[in-house]
């Protein structure tokens, strides 16, 4: 009876160890796209752990930027995915690219953009776009089966399903492939305290952020907005020696200009935008200015009333001093 338990205890002990293995397996080979090498081509792949209930793990790769020919650039990419297959909900795609050609720029792009080709069929297949005439090794956690549609190995052409999405060559990368960094196609929570660094620009609804840290295409909800910057405050205004304009002066200006003296022109603002920190301290400024002839007018205005007041108690002891005469 004890010979019975090890044995059946050692049976345990290998079953549990060729699990492991398994499920740690690595499956690899090489793929090969044909066609132009300025035309990235459908390669499909097969969410091979999608029956595990888990993510398909695959790293394409080629280190060597002369392979197939010199200077033909390296990629080292990373794409995880858990494809839709007809209903699954919990689909998505993420990659990590490096992407890069030290000599030939226009060969530093690999890979051309991905989709989840499996909703409304049940093909399990994502697509990935790789370049043409080049070489690339795969390494994946399950079985990929990579199939090529170059027009040379299969069509050019690639469809999961009768009647579904056909998918062709692309001349051009997506605007939504990052060829240095990360994509992913859902949301991101960072919920911790610390400091969150971005060394570069940072671009929300749009990718032409100019020579801007951050670009918003969209509206900006704030509680509160803080401008630092390096322009004297005009408080210079109120010091005695600073030349206010004359109102003459100012109607000559905007006659002339359509605008007030250093308030940027509408085509300027067109053409250059609005630098909120530079705008402030330019109405500042005018208010500035705008409140000293308001404290001027009230200085002639309170003068002009004094005489007023002078001539009025003239007048009437003037008519006082003629009624006297009358009735005598």
């Amino acid at each position: 009876m004890n010979k019975v338990l090890r044995l059946v205890s050692v049976l345990f002990c290998v079953a549990g160890v060729l699990s492991v293995k398994t499920a740690s397996a690595q499956f690899s080979g090489t793929i090969t796209v044909n066609g132009q090498i300025g035309v990235y081509y459908p390669v499909a792949f097969v969410d091979g752990a999608n029956s595990s209930h888990l993510a398909t793990e695959l790293e394409i790769g080629r280190s060597n930027p002369h392979q197939d020919s010199s200077w033909r650039g390296s990629i080292i990419a990373k794409f995880r995915f858990h494809v839709n297959n007809w209903g699954c909900g919990s689909e998505f795609i993420d990659a990590d690219l490096r992407e890069a050609n030290s000599h030939v720029a226009s060969y530093s792009s690999f890979i051309g953009g991905w989709v989840d080709a499996s909703f409304g069929n049940a093909s399990a297949s994502v697509v990935i776009w790789l370049r043409g005439n080049t070489t690339y090794k795969y390494y994946s956690n399950y079985t990929v089966m990579p199939t090529v549609y170059d027009g040379v190995q299969n069509p050019s052409t690639y469809q999961p399903a009768t009647g579904g999405t056909i998918y062709g060559a692309k001349s051009a990368v997506d605007n939504t492939v990052n060829m240095y960094g990360m994509t992913y196609g859902n949301t991101g929570y960072f919920n911790g305290a610390g400091l969150n660094y971005f060394g570069g620009s940072v671009g929300i609804g749009t990718r032409n952020v100019g020579t801007s840290k951050l670009a918003v295409e969209g509206t900006i909800a704030a509680r509160r907005v803080k401008v630092t910057q390096a322009a004297t405050w005009p408080d210079f205004v109120f010091e005695p020696e600073y030349k206010l304009p004359s109102l003459s002066e100012l109607d000559a200006y905007i006659k002339e200009n359509k605008h007030l003296p250093d308030v940027p022109s509408a085509k300027e603002v067109a053409k250059e935008g609005l630098d909120l920190g530079e705008m402030n301290r330019i109405l500042l400024q005018k208010v500035e200015e705008l409140t000293l002839h308001l404290i001027e007018q009230e200085k002639i205005n309170k003068e002009q009333k004094l005489q007023m007041q002078q001539q009025k108690d003239q007048i009437t002891k003037l008519n006082e001093s003629v009624s006297k005469l009358m009735s005598k």
